[in-house]
């Protein structure tokens, strides 16, 4: 419990100090140097738990306007949260399936293929290049499947969504495929094999089991990629998420709020991963 504790307070601490970091910095243009402003901390600090305390999350600049944070960071933040617990349930799902489930048949060999080629290229380069693609499919066809408006509704989420499932789906992959290939030559897959039993039920009984805490320890990674891909497309694509807060302003309060939001979200994320892997293999795996 105490150490529990100890490690809420060095995380609030360390999102505290990011948030700072505009206040911390100044530059001394006469002697071109950068002078950082430690003393300032436990004023900013004071100050953010002041403002809570108050029951008030603060203010924000939004063009010329002074709005309150608690009136705009409902739907942000359930619209980031849709976009990345999406992304990310999609990217374990397409993994077990093309990885475990469908891993003999010739189109996941093709699917593999594909996804070692896009493996190949960084993360922006990729988001940039499915913009550029959306756009020429417009051009061609008349289909509108993007939106700059942040106003769009479903147009400006679905894409946002693929997006940042792409990089979870690349490395989830890579890793459930080599688990598989890893865990099939092992001595109690072979004798499962001798003994005339389905694929299937060797993959579900067998395989999955073997190959499901390694998903688990690598899920917090998986959602790293997802936030680290959220905070392109949303800033890009002008959706109007909790990145809104970190982009929009230099002032520590609303700074302060999207990465605690962020935190939140990648926590509900992973629980409610962690929900479903559980549920499904209460539904479909033997003890």
């Amino acid at each position: 419990m105490l150490r529990s504790l100890q490690q809420l307070v060095i995380i609030f601490l360390l999102i505290l100090s990011l948030a700072a970091l505009p206040k911390l910095i100044t530059i001394q243009e006469d002697e071109n140097r950068l002078v950082w402003n430690f003393e300032q901390l436990p004023v900013i600090y004071g100050d953010f738990i002041s403002e809570i305390s108050k029951g008030s999350l603060g203010t924000y600049q939004l063009g010329t306007q002074r709005r309150e944070i608690s009136e705009d960071i409902g739907s942000n933040f359930f619209t980031s949260l849709k976009i990345v617990l999406i992304g990310v349930g999609v990217s374990v799902g397409i993994s077990l399936f093309f990885g475990i489930f469908i891993s003999r048949f010739r189109l996941t060999k093709l699917f593999n293929f594909i996804l070692n080629i896009l493996s190949a290229i960084p993360d922006f380069i990729l988001i940039i290049l499915s913009m550029m693609l959306a756009v020429k499919i417009y051009k061609v066809t008349g289909v509108r499947i993007i939106s700059l408006r942040s106003d769009a509704g479903a147009l400006n989420l679905w894409f946002p969504t693929i997006l940042v499932s792409l990089a979870p789906t690349l490395y989830m992959f890579k890793l459930v495929s080599v688990k598989y290939f890893q865990t099939s030559g092992e001595d109690f897959i072979k004798t499962a094999v001798a003994k005339g039993l389905s694929l299937n039920y060797i993959n579900f009984q067998h395989v999955y089991k073997n190959v499901e805490p390694f998903i688990k320890a690598e899920l917090i990674k998986v959602i790293s990629l997802a936030i680290g891909n959220l905070f392109i497309v949303e800033y890009i694509m002008n959706v109007s998420g909790i990145t809104k807060f970190i982009f929009q302003s230099n002032e520590v309060q609303p700074i302060a709020i999207g990465l605690f939001s962020m935190l939140i979200i990648s926590g509900i994320v992973y629980l409610s991963v962690r929900l479903l892997l559980y549920l499904f293999k209460r539904g479909f795996i033997y003890e």
